[in-house]
């Protein structure tokens, strides 16, 4: 089966915001009897702009990139004063990340990155197949002839950033370039009720730091993840709903025969 490029198959936070790839420090934790431990990656400042949208995206590429590895703690006050921030918008961000089911707010324990298990996976791939196989339906009916062409053409344009992605083996990139594309498609239709169901119940398998479990960076994977967007892409211009459709829901898909693969 075909592997994803950032490690494992197409990946995929918030739609809408700007992606900025943070910088992170290694954070080494002293233990007893002189052992150390590396933690979770210390956060760069953060200039004070949009910050409950840069810390968002912080802690996004931060799980992306595995710095933030599942059942990871990520302390409130701690990750307050790596960014340069007050604790305000680091709660604000928590709120929605914790709607994304990136991460998981436990009362009186604390914060921490998201698990997820293969059959939660799964499942959430199956919703977030069935919301943008409605946001196709909805764009194909929806839009002109000429607004399907030019979101094909934003398309062609974008994969310009995956191949960029792709040849620097940029995880984080490559997922800015997949959140992106994948939200300008459900926008398309043009369907608020469902882009904001698809923001809480799909976008999560955008970032699925589960797969990172499973699947090693290779550059052959991520040139191949490239160019089955580029196959996407080919169908949609066709403009054919059935095979738009179908195109979408395996386009999503795959990534099952994926998990089914590595159980097998």
């Amino acid at each position: 089966a075909m592997r994803h490029p950032l490690g494992r198959r197409p990946a995929e936070a918030y739609p809408g915001l700007a992606c900025p790839s943070a910088m992170y420090i290694s954070c080494i934790e002293p233990r007893q009897g002189g052992q150390h431990r590396v933690g979770p990656s210390r956060l760069a400042p953060l200039a004070r702009k949009n910050l409950s949208e840069q810390i968002i995206d912080a802690i996004r590429n931060a799980i992306v990139e595995g710095r933030f590895r599942p059942g990871d703690k990520i302390p409130e006050a701690e990750l307050a004063e790596q960014l340069g921030v007050s604790r305000t918008p680091v709660r604000e961000a928590f709120k929605l990340l914790e709607q994304q089911g990136l991460i998981e707010i436990r009362s009186k324990h604390g914060t921490y990155v998201a698990s997820m298990n293969r059959a939660e996976a799964e499942d959430g791939l199956h919703v977030r197949a069935a919301l943008e196989v409605l946001a196709v339906r909805q764009a194909l009916e929806r839009l002109s002839i000429q607004e399907w062409d030019e979101l094909c053409g934003r398309y062609e344009a974008m994969l310009q950033d995956a191949w960029r992605a792709s040849d620097t083996a940029d995880a984080v990139a490559g997922i800015e370039f997949d959140i992106a594309w994948h939200t300008l498609l459900v926008e398309s239709a043009g369907n608020q009720a469902l882009l904001r169901t698809w923001s809480m119940a799909g976008l999560s398998n955008l970032i699925w730091s589960f797969e990172f479990e499973l699947y090693p960076l290779d550059d052959v994977a991520f040139k191949s993840w490239v160019l089955r967007h580029v196959e996407f892409l080919d169908v949609l211009r066709g403009r054919d709903p059935d095979a738009c459709e179908e195109a979408v829901r395996s386009h999503i898909l795959i990534k099952v025969d994926d998990v089914d693969d590595v159980d097998g």
